[in-house]
């Protein structure tokens, strides 16, 4: 396997990771498991020899007195060990979730206002330091499909691509952002933008009714088209 922290390459068996010490969880939990089967083999092990003769000398009910005592001591250890792993794992999400919090105290008030101002360079300039903080932030969804809108009518070409992108926005937007998330506001603004997109359309001279033919024609169903199908509807001079 691949170390995600300094791309160094190891065994999975591995419990970290031998060039820099980072913990390997699918290693550390197989060592984890065989550990506690060791104990409990030893167990067992233990109740079958020296039955006879701690029988003889302490009697049968003290020695399920000294068993009920070694499981207890057993899962005190198994429970040590969980802790012990998931101590790793929450420092590691704890550390995510820190790091988080620190971005949006210092980006978001700027992040809000790029949205707000159109600026979808700085917007996505800010997204691309922390990708995890883009899907929780409110107005992922509709940047999303804005930012859809602005790079399909300012791009300078027209090819297949681009008219299976026309025909995804106006009839099935779920495409490129979760509609569903929108607040009233902003889905007033796609209304809009639908309407500036479907104009667009027709000054490349497909007509609103062409776009839905096409699109009901070739989706699957899945709502998905493949850009390939659509080369034949190109028009000479896009």
């Amino acid at each position: 396997m691949i170390c995600k922290n300094c791309g160094g390459e190891f065994s999975d068996e591995l419990t970290k990771c031998p060039y820099c010490g980072t913990m390997n969880r699918k290693g550390a939990y197989k060592d984890f498991r065989k550990k506690i089967s060791r104990i409990i083999d030893r167990l067992l092990g233990l109740k079958a020899e020296a039955y006879d003769s701690v029988t003889k000398m302490i009697g049968i009910s003290l020695l399920r007195s000294v068993i009920v005592v070694a499981v207890i001591c057993a899962l005190a250890f198994f429970a040590s060990l969980m802790v012990n792993v998931n101590y790793y794992n929450d420092a590691e999400y704890d550390e995510e979730a820190y790091q988080k919090i620190i971005w949006e105290n210092e980006n978001l008030v700027s992040l809000n206002e790029a949205y707000e101002n159109k600026d979808f360079v700085t917007v996505e300039k800010l997204l691309n330091q922390r990708y995890s903080v883009g899907y929780s932030w409110e107005h992922y969804s509709a940047y999303s499909l804005e930012k859809a809108y602005d790079d399909i009518v300012n791009s300078p070409y027209f090819n297949e691509r681009k008219l299976e992108n026309v025909i995804y926005y106006c009839f099935y937007p779920d495409y490129f952002a979760n509609v569903y998330n929108f607040t009233k506001e902003e889905k007033e603004t796609y209304e809009e933008s639908r309407t500036a997109m479907l104009k667009y359309a027709a000054e490349k001279g497909y007509s609103e009714t062409d776009l839905k033919n096409i699109y009901e024609e070739h989706k699957d169903e899945y709502g998905y088209l493949i850009a390939s199908d659509l080369e034949k509807y190109i028009k000479e001079g896009d």
